[in-house]
């Protein structure tokens, strides 16, 4: 799992959030999940490459939409971090998958990027990802002691920029 390392350091406190105005999970087979969908897997519609979620919530404010999914495919566990401005089409902004790792020190910077670009929403970054707050602390102490330590997986996007060509 790619939170597996982290979660052991972080003590695990129920996470209460009231749902935000504006917070919801697209239904199958509409246009908007169909939409991020079809971008997660680079237009790849074979059988053999669906994707199940465990998550899959939107946040949308105004013209602008966040999107955070988590799930397993075909190469294994992913979550990711996706938005939409205006009529735009939805783009992966940050992401961690398996298949690999990435430091402590990467890491860090990682996830304190996604806790602020949720920040920028005006949502508490707990509320659409659970969690992360806590995961970038424990991350961000790590990297202080530790910095080269491989406990992330691969990483996408955040404050390196999209590796995504689709994005």
């Amino acid at each position: 799992m790619i939170r597996a390392c982290i979660l052991a350091l972080v003590p695990l406190a129920p996470v209460l959030t009231a749902a935000a105005p504006g917070l919801y999970t697209p239904p199958p087979g509409s246009a908007e999940r169909s939409a991020i969908v079809k971008l997660l897997h680079h237009g790849d519609d074979r059988p053999a490459a669906r994707f199940t979620f465990r998550t899959f919530t939107v946040f949308r404010v105004g013209p602008k939409a966040l999107a955070y999914v988590q799930g397993s495919g075909q190469v294994g566990e992913f979550e990711a971090l996706l938005e939409q401005k205006g009529t735009h089409r939805w783009r992966k902004v940050w992401g961690v998958s398996d298949g690999g790792s990435d430091s402590c020190e990467a890491g860090a910077r990682h996830y304190a990027w996604a806790v602020r670009r949720i920040q920028s929403y005006g949502l508490p970054p707990d509320t659409l990802i659970p969690g992360i707050t806590a995961q970038a602390r424990a991350l961000a102490r790590q990297a202080k002691t530790e910095p080269d330590l491989q406990c992330v997986g691969d990483l996408d996007g955040g404050p390196d920029g999209p590796d995504d060509p689709d994005a």
